[in-house]
């Protein structure tokens, strides 16, 4: 009788740990999960001109450079979040040769839009500001090319996170035709106006470092969800 009492605490201690161990490794995809939600993902980000380009300009601010620290704090976020990101460029610089005699900013798109392909990514991202006459005009913006429904899905799910974090804009993520870089993109591609320059009070944000990384950590979101599944945001 003793003997069986024994083996039965055997068999019972032996589940235990077998239930144990299985609770460990569940919660241990779990925890993966949650905490590197992009693990496993490729993902290019796009900082917008540089070199001699410096793209839209307010007051004495060039876009380049903030696309550039934007586009930056956006990969970090999404390394912190499991995904391998490349930079099409990562410093004051464009694609195209110093002595090419040709048009440079075609070189320049060309090579960017052949890095794409090459990559193989999961998801394209490309950071620009916005300038125009009027200094009436502010806020964020998602563009997108129709020709895929997982660029609107992509481009609807950064724009309502900016909505969200930004709090500064009511615009819809809008398709847009010509862009270059998004006409040759393969995986799901948006580009982000993240503000305009020939706006005062916005420039002035856009130049400040926490602004950029609130502005990095909305568009990160925004593409974390995306990979997570959740219902596409409707605009509204």
């Amino acid at each position: 009788m003793r003997r069986k009492w024994l083996a039965g605490i055997l068999v019972v201690g032996a589940l235990s740990v077998v239930v144990a161990v299985g609770w460990l490794i569940t919660s241990m995809h779990t925890w993966k999960a949650w905490n590197l939600p992009l693990s496993g993902r490729v993902l290019v980000v796009d900082a917008g001109h540089g070199g001699p380009d410096g793209g839209a300009v307010g007051g004495e601010t060039e876009e380049k450079e903030i696309a550039l620290a934007i586009a930056r704090d956006i990969r970090n976020y999404l390394q912190e979040a499991g995904a391998l990101v490349i930079m099409t460029r990562d410093s004051d610089r464009d694609l195209s040769d110093e002595d090419y005699t040709g048009r440079h900013k075609t070189q320049d798109l060309m090579r960017r839009a052949r890095l794409i392909q090459t990559s193989s990514p999961d998801a394209f991202i490309s950071i620009h500001m916005n300038a125009i006459p009027s200094a009436r005009w502010r806020g964020a913006q998602t563009f997108y090319h129709p020709k895929s429904i997982k660029n609107q899905k992509f481009a609807r799910f950064i724009q309502d996170s900016l909505k969200k974090n930004l709090g500064n804009t009511d615009r819809y993520a809008r398709p847009i035709g010509h862009v270059y870089l998004l006409k040759k993109a393969a995986p799901p591609a948006a580009l982000v106006e993240v503000g305009f320059l020939s706006n005062p009070d916005e420039r002035h944000l856009l130049i400040q470092k926490n602004y950029q990384r609130k502005a990095a950590h909305a568009i990160s979101q925004g593409i974390m969800r995306y990979f997570t599944s959740e219902k596409t945001p409707a605009d509204e």
